[in-house]
């Protein structure tokens, strides 16, 4: 082959490398872009699964690198402020209704990714709700004869005429949506047969309490139990008769299969008792627990079912009730009540603090859908600077912001306590913590790590202060204890208080030497000599008296209580006067800015009461919040302020008060996939490099 021939071949072979080369690029990159899509979407849709109450994840730890990454992961699950007792959903489970306090319903259309309030026109606590298949008429029961239905799924709500005052606690129909029962107090059962237009009383035969009732699909047969009572009808409730129970616990629920042979009730101290012949006779099954059983279901073959009960109890059963396993809930609330969809592996459980739970794989994992009383706080510290700040609660749970309140961390803490009281140095790096049984915490880290301390008192702690120095400190409580530490926290004595009062509150001047205390009935102390002597000081008042605050000066002080009392000194406490809240709500917290003249309080309902005056005219904020608020701060500025309270509230302010903003949940995905994205993109673009190599080599 001849010089010409030769080049032109490996000219070629070259042009060929190259396109198969670029080929490969091509669908290096298109793999690329679909893994990445991929891996997007598995990230999109992962849920986090830590506790979102536990500590924060260390950053590069194991937890931290899988799980999403989270804004506020204490918001993640909403608040649900009723206990919640009754439970239904449709055979397909995307709509379901859960009742509780209050009249409060809950719906959803999505299979609980949503839930959605509904009017029931009733402010009566609802204990059960009963759906047609069609998931357009429904009945709920509850407190004093309580009958509420709905014809369009739950949108509109109408009082049904039960013609009783005994609390009805549990309500079932026929697929009809004519025949039903509910049954209550004192033995009471009502029949209907028109769709609750009309309710007939029917005879038990008992005044025992009835929690529970099961009908079959002809409308013949049903089955009633309560406290130590099974009853049956054959004959459409014309008559109930007592059947042989296995047991003589309080029976809380029932359940039957479609043909009204086999059956299980559930009750008080583990109780689960079975039936294979419609009830005529019952046996006693072993459940290896004596927590309360509230609730129990079965699916259509009789062999898988679920009961739920007192302190996060689930246990479920394969064989039909021979054998019954522990299910792990992540819960300590009551369960009240349990659903379980067609495919026995999708399924809710809803009880006390508006506790809902959901499993997708048969109860072996069970997730939480709304917050329990774990946020509840009750406490309030920051410092100066107005972006660092604390604030404690339920359960010992302790948790900070860092941004001015943008975003919050859970802290781990060493206390189950409720911890009513928190304060912190201006270094933001030490503070302390009180609470029940006379829990006193403290840190050196700004909260990312804290130490328990004897306090010497098993009684509740409500209030605690400290001298800017850090070294001198106070804390107040029950039976009129006043506790005195002078290194930090880490030793506490106990003063002399002179009275029996429950102190709530303890302020101190810079000086260490004059302070304040108040309590119930209008009690208020007063030192000047750290506490050494405690002389009682005329509040003119007997409401009782939850904070104090005052002014650098230690002459312009305020205390506010019970009643929506607000009172007001300006000679350091020697007289008090009442100052007009235009309230009607109690109030538990207020703080002034450094002038003296802009003030908040706030307390029950959601109040926010501000003054621009020092307290002489007061003026209340609506549409905030309607949860209780137990604690106000400001920032030294006094334009940056917060405010915490039940069912987590946490609200911020910018301009002193005017207007306020709760923090929002975000989440993002997990550090995994941004880890594993660069491997993809690493890797895709090495074919990319060799083909640019080679260029350059060629070029050379």
């Amino acid at each position: 082959m001849n010089q010409p021939e030769r080049a032109g071949s490996e000219g070629n072979r070259e042009r060929s490398a190259r396109s198969r080369l670029a080929l490969w690029v091509a669908l290096i990159g298109v793999t690329a872009a679909v893994v990445l899509l991929v891996l997007g979407r598995i990230a999109h849709v992962q849920r986090p699964t830590s506790d979102p109450f536990a500590a924060e994840p260390r950053t590069f730890s194991g937890t931290w690198l899988r799980e999403p990454i989270e804004r506020n992961r204490f918001f993640r699950v909403p608040i649900v402020g009723s206990d919640l007792s009754g439970l239904t959903f449709t055979s397909n489970g995307q709509r379901g209704w859960a009742v509780g306090d209050r009249g409060t319903i809950l719906s959803t259309r999505d299979g609980g990714k949503s839930w959605q309030a509904q009017r029931s026109g009733t402010t009566r606590g609802l204990l059960a709700v009963t759906f047609t298949s069609d998931g357009q008429r429904g009945w709920a029961v509850g407190a004093d004869g309580t009958i509420v239905n709905t014809g369009d799924g739950g949108n509109n709500w109408r009082a049904q005429s039960s013609g009783s005052k005994s609390i009805l606690s549990a309500v079932a129909f026929t697929s009809d949506g004519q025949r039903g029962w509910a049954v209550g107090g004192d033995g009471t059962i009502l029949g209907t047969r028109d769709g609750g237009h009309t309710w007939q009383a029917q005879s038990s035969g008992t005044e025992n309490f009835l929690l529970a009732v099961r009908i079959s699909e002809d409308g013949q047969r049903a089955w009633a139990v309560g406290l130590g009572a099974i009853l049956a009808t054959h004959d459409g409730g014309k008559t109930w008769q007592p059947q042989t129970g296995g047991s003589e616990s309080i029976l809380s629920s029932a359940t039957f299969t479609s043909d009204g042979q086999r059956g299980w009730a559930v009750g008080a101290d583990g109780t689960i008792v079975n039936t294979r012949d419609g009830g005529n006779t019952w046996k006693a099954q072993t459940s290896g627990t004596k927590n309360w059983l509230f609730a129990v279901t079965f699916a259509s073959d009789g062999q898988r079912g679920w009961t739920t009960g007192s302190e996060g109890t689930i246990l479920s059963t394969r064989d039909g009730g021979v054998t019954w396993q522990v299910q792990s809930s992540g819960s300590k609330e009551g369960l009240r009540a349990v659903a379980f969809f067609s495919d026995s592996q999708h399924g809710w459980a809803v009880g006390v603090h508006g506790t809902m739970l959901s499993t997708s794989d048969g109860g072996h994992s069970w997730q939480a859908h709304t917050s329990s009383p774990r946020r509840w706080l009750y406490a309030l510290s920051c410092v100066g600077d107005g972006q660092r700040g604390w604030a404690v609660g339920v359960g010992g749970t302790i948790v900070s912001t860092r941004d001015g309140g943008h975003t919050w961390q859970t802290h781990p803490s060493v206390s189950k306590s409720q911890l009513s009281a928190v304060a912190f140095s201006r270094d933001g790096k030490r503070g302390w913590a009180v609470g029940d049984e006379g829990t006193t915490l403290s840190t050196g880290d700004g909260g990312d790590s804290w130490q328990v301390h004897s306090s010497g008192v098993k009684y509740g702690l409500s209030g605690v202060t400290f001298s800017p120095d850090g070294q001198h400190g106070w804390a107040v409580g029950y039976h009129g204890t006043i506790l005195h530490t002078r290194d930090s926290g880490s030793t506490w004595r106990s003063q002399s208080s002179g009275t029996e009062s429950w102190l709530y509150a303890v302020k101190f001047a810079h000086d260490g030497q004059r302070g304040w205390v108040v309590g119930s009935e209008g009690a208020i102390l007063s030192t000047r000599d750290g506490g050494n002597t405690w002389q009682t000081q005329s509040s003119g008042s007997k409401s009782w008296l939850y904070a104090v605050t005052f002014a650098s000066d230690g002459q312009r002080g305020w205390a506010v209580g019970s009643d929506a009392t607000i009172l007001s000194t300006r000679d350091g406490g020697a007289t008090w006067q009442a100052q007009s809240s235009g309230s009607k709500s109690k109030l538990n917290a207020v703080a002034f800015q450094r002038d003296g003249q802009r003030g908040l309080a706030v307390g029950g309902e959601g109040t926010i009461l501000s003054t621009q005056d020092g307290g002489s005219t007061w003026q209340a904020q609506w549409g905030v919040s309607n949860s209780e608020l137990h604690a106000v701060a400001f920032a030294d500025d006094g334009q940056r302020g917060w405010a915490v309270g039940d069912d987590g509230t946490i609200l911020s302010t910018r301009d002193g008060g005017h207007t306020w903003s709760a923090p929002g949940y975000a989440q993002y995905p997990a550090p995994w996939f941004f880890a594993a994205g660069l491997l993809v993109l690493v890797a895709a673009s090495y074919p990319g490099w060799r083909l640019g190599r080679r260029k350059l080599q060629r070029g050379l």
